[in-house]
């Protein structure tokens, strides 16, 4: 049976807004059908949004991916520009300049602080690689082989630096031996992702024996964290 994971998520604004799309940085009128009505959820590390509030996600910014720009140039117009390089801008359009002046404080402040958290995660990771044991901790993990595919079971995961492997244990009690072992050496891509029955989780793609194991974490932090230490100990993966 699998293990629910479940951590609160602070929303710091929330509201309808004018959303467009567009690889180019001109605007269209107002009236145009490309400006879609959403209800965003501003978190500590991302924006989400739906149609309406209370709907099923349609998608969500990372913001530690992004930048934050106020459109200045527009008269009688108040808009945001989030820009991710080698992707489409995301425009977002306020009611009033109190209302995009609000929301921009607390994106930027978003963004500032994700930014720092990977700052002192990298530090930590680079304090780790002098340990034998890097990074441990609880996880749920589903993995599948072709078509066979395995249920979400809880493990406590333990990564060691000499060796390149991440095991995986039914208990803390590590003594040499473990449930399984995923080869860091095989990995070719780890990719991010959001599971139907799990709020995060990793894609570890294993290029040997073409199976895919699927990690969850209990919170985005900690699961930007495992991704980052992967990264550092997979010396065959593509970012």
């Amino acid at each position: 049976m699998a293990t629910k994971v479940k951590t609160p998520t602070v929303v710091e604004l929330e509201g309808f807004l004018l959303k467009q799309n567009s690889k180019k940085t001109k605007l269209l009128k107002k009236c145009n059908k490309s400006w879609k009505k959403r209800y965003f959820k501003l978190t500590s590390k991302q924006l989400l949004y739906s149609k309406s509030k209370g709907s099923k996600m349609l998608g969500s910014l990372n913001l530690l991916e992004y930048q934050c720009f106020q459109k200045g140039e527009i008269t009688d117009r108040f808009i945001l520009r989030l820009y991710k390089p080698k992707h489409k801008s995301i425009f977002l359009e306020f009611d009033s300049t109190e209302q995009m002046k609000k929301w921009n404080k607390k994106i930027q402040k978003a963004i500032s602080d994700c930014a720092r958290e990977i700052s002192i995660q990298k530090d930590q990771i680079q304090r780790l690689k002098e340990m034998h044991f890097v990074k441990s901790g609880w996880l749920l993990k589903k993995g599948y082989k072709g078509i066979f595919k395995s249920n979400w079971k809880r493990r406590f995961f333990v990564l060691k630096r000499n060796d390149q492997t991440l095991y995986y244990l039914k208990s803390e009690k590590y003594r040499g031996k473990a449930t399984g072992s995923i080869d860091l050496k095989n990995i070719m891509s780890i990719t991010e992702t959001t599971f139907n029955d799990e709020p995060y989780g990793l894609k570890l793609a294993l290029y040997s024996s073409k199976r895919v194991y699927q990690i969850a974490a209990n919170s985005q932090s900690e699961l930007e964290s495992w991704k980052m230490t992967l990264q550092q100990f997979s010396p065959n993966i593509y970012i």
